[in-house]
């Protein structure tokens, strides 16, 4: 089947702010996590009121279409993923590595927009006024991109994304003659949404790094991480949402590469954990000794993947957490998701999408527990992403008196 070019992609419709009323549907009382993850999210007016802009950097999780802009080798999403995105054109490009919407789309939504702003490279001269008024926000993000600046070959880094921003603010205040003190006002309020790490360990499998230089690797992801970070502050970013490294030996791809038999890859997981705790400790320090006015919360994805992985049995809507929907092979993940892909019919029932990418059903999950789930799971720190929006605390959630199941098969160290 032919694709269309970047040419022919759909831009899908964004307005500025949405201020429906919205509510979060009571569900029955199950489990900790599992009552979280099973939430059914419409967005929340009182989150908007406080949010002018969204601005998102990072990879395939977050990115809505700038890879369509780009020359090979940068990965593209091509038909079928978005096919339940609304209003898409069948066939067509929407930018999404998933099936409908993606972690920046929902995110965008709880906090008052119909989904992520729009990709960088698509601005048309109408958006891109939209977006000089600080009230819209932009999406920055490229598919395959990482922390490092030779993770990816052919995307957007995430050095280039954040240059991509100092420009765009640079453009703000000369566009508006506002003045740096209202732009940065705006900024300040802005929420800043950032989704990384999880391409800078394919390095393991390509030879960059060995496991005898982990502890090593791992703490030039973190330094490097926190100097992207330190930027967006020096540009303005007072309000950042964190997603952390998923449990990426659990991905259907990993699971099938290696010689493995299907089960999770310990030694991933165990390098994911080992990032994500370093990154807690290191932002904790950063911010208290040099950006003192940041507000941040980091979201865990890798546990909440994880309970949506061995949580399957607590009703929450998901069936299957080992194979993908889209692709070819054993557990449908060793060939690419593409228009002649295997494609499942349940796609609300699986956790994943293709080799390496949830749907929009596990997405909209993750981002219940990122909003909701502070003082429950901890699936966020130091607080929940409803807490980093609206400064307030979240409603008590009720749990059973039940120990939680451990992440089977994911625990395993170096």
């Amino acid at each position: 089947m032919e694709l269309p070019s970047a040419d022919d992609q759909l831009v899908l419709s964004h307005r500025p702010i949405h201020r429906s009323t919205c509510t979060m549907r009571k569900m029955s009382t199950v489990a900790g996590a599992a009552l979280l993850l099973a939430a059914a999210v419409v967005c929340s007016s009182a989150d908007s009121e406080r949010v002018p802009a969204v601005y998102v950097f990072g990879d395939s999780l977050v990115d809505v279409g700038n890879n369509d802009f780009l020359p090979p080798p940068a990965p593209r999403a091509g038909f079928p993923c978005g096919v339940d995105l609304p209003r898409a054109i069948p066939g067509g490009r929407t930018g999404r590595f998933t099936n409908g919407y993606n972690l920046a789309d929902i995110i965008a939504q709880r906090v008052g927009f119909d989904m992520s702003p729009l990709a960088y490279l698509s601005l048309t001269p109408q958006a891109s006024l939209d977006l000089l008024s600080g009230r819209v926000g932009a999406n920055y993000a490229s598919g395959g991109s990482g922390i490092l600046d030779d993770t990816g070959n052919g995307t957007i880094t995430l050095r280039e994304q954040i240059k991509m921003f100092a420009d765009t603010k640079a453009t703000m205040i000369e566009a508006n003659k506002l003045g740096n003190n209202r732009v940065n006002r705006l900024l300040s309020q802005s929420l800043f949404l950032i989704s990384t790490a999880g391409n800078d360990f394919l390095a393991f499998g390509d030879g960059r790094a060995t496991r005898s230089d982990a502890s090593a690797y791992i703490a030039k992801m973190v330094t490097t991480y926190l100097k992207h970070i330190k930027e967006l502050y020096r540009l303005g970013a007072r309000r950042l949402g964190l997603l952390d490294a998923l449990p990426i030996g659990c991905l259907p791809g990993c699971r099938t590469s290696f010689g493995h038999d299907g089960a999770c890859d310990a030694v991933a997981n165990s390098l994911a954990r080992r990032f994500n705790a370093l990154l807690r400790l290191e932002m904790a320090s950063a911010t208290a000794a040099s950006m003192p006015c940041m507000e941040y919360s980091i979201a865990s994805i890798y546990g909440i993947f994880s309970d949506m992985i061995t949580n399957l049995e607590l009703d929450n809507g998901l069936q299957e957490a080992t194979s993908a929907c889209c692709g070819g092979g054993r557990l449908n993940a060793e060939i690419d998701c593409s228009a002649s892909s295997n494609l499942c019919t349940d796609r609300d029932g699986y956790v994943f999408w293709d080799k390496v990418h949830g749907t929009q059903a596990a997405y909209q999950r993750a981002v219940a527990a990122m909003f909701d789930g502070a003082g429950v799971t901890k699936f966020t720190e130091p607080v929940s992403f409803g807490q980093l929006i609206t400064g307030k605390q979240p409603a008590p959630v009720a749990v059973l008196d039940k120990p939680e199941r451990p992440y089977v098969g994911l625990e395993a160290e170096i």
